[in-house]
Formats: structure tokens, C-alpha cells, sequence
């Protein structure tokens, strides 16, 4: 729990959330949050005790998928998955709706 902490003081204060110098006009210095591979905008409201792993990635071929922002990506492993639970729930209600407007013998391409 100690290095998470000092890790996360680290990312923190290396971090420097201020305008691009005119030469990238178009491009953020302001990491990507994945929390259990959802994207949210701040990490605030994580509890600690919830938190599993805590990755960095500051990988050009990686940043290429969240640019313009290049503050580099933080991979957050949870517990509770309080963030990926909604979106698999409204997927199954979904899939559950597909198949309730399905007629027999007919057959469907997505």
C-alpha cells in the first residue's frame, strides 16, 4: 500500500497539465485514466482499498490510439469494477433484446 501511494505521488507530481508550446498547438500533455479498461476523466473518487494494480504506459505506439492527448496512459485494476459492471449489464440487456426480436428461421448479419 506504501508504494502505491508513493508511485501515485510520483505520477502526480511529474505530471505537468499546462498548454503545448506553439509547436504542438493541437496535442495535451494530460494522461488517459483506464479504470478496469473504461476511460474515465479523473480518479478522485477511487478508493484505495479498491485499487488492485496501477500501470504507467508512456509508449509512442500506444499514445498514437489516445492522441491528441500524450500525458501517457495509467492502467487501473479494480476490485469492484464499479465502472466496467454498467456497461456489461446495459450489453447483456441488449444482446437479451436481440434475441427476444429474432424470428425463428431467419438468419442475421451484423
Amino acid at each position: 500500500m506504501r508504494k502505491f501511494i508513493i508511485l501515485l505521488c510520483a505520477l502526480v507530481a511529474s505530471i505537468n497539465i499546462s498548454a503545448q508550446t506553439k509547436e504542438k498547438q493541437d496535442s495535451l500533455n494530460i494522461p488517459v485514466f483506464l479504470v478496469d479498461g473504461v476511460e474515465v476523466q479523473n480518479i478522485d473518487n477511487l478508493d484505495q482499498k479498491d485499487i488492485i494494480s496501477v500501470n504507467v504506459i508512456k509508449n509512442g505506439d500506444f499514445n498514437k490510439l489516445f492522441y491528441p492527448r500524450t500525458g501517457g496512459v495509467m492502467l487501473i485494476t479494480t476490485k469492484s469494477k464499479k465502472y466496467l459492471k454498467p456497461i456489461i449489464q446495459k450489453y447483456q440487456e441488449n444482446m437479451k433484446k436481440a434475441k427476444g426480436d429474432r424470428k425463428p428461421g431467419e438468419i442475421y448479419i451484423r
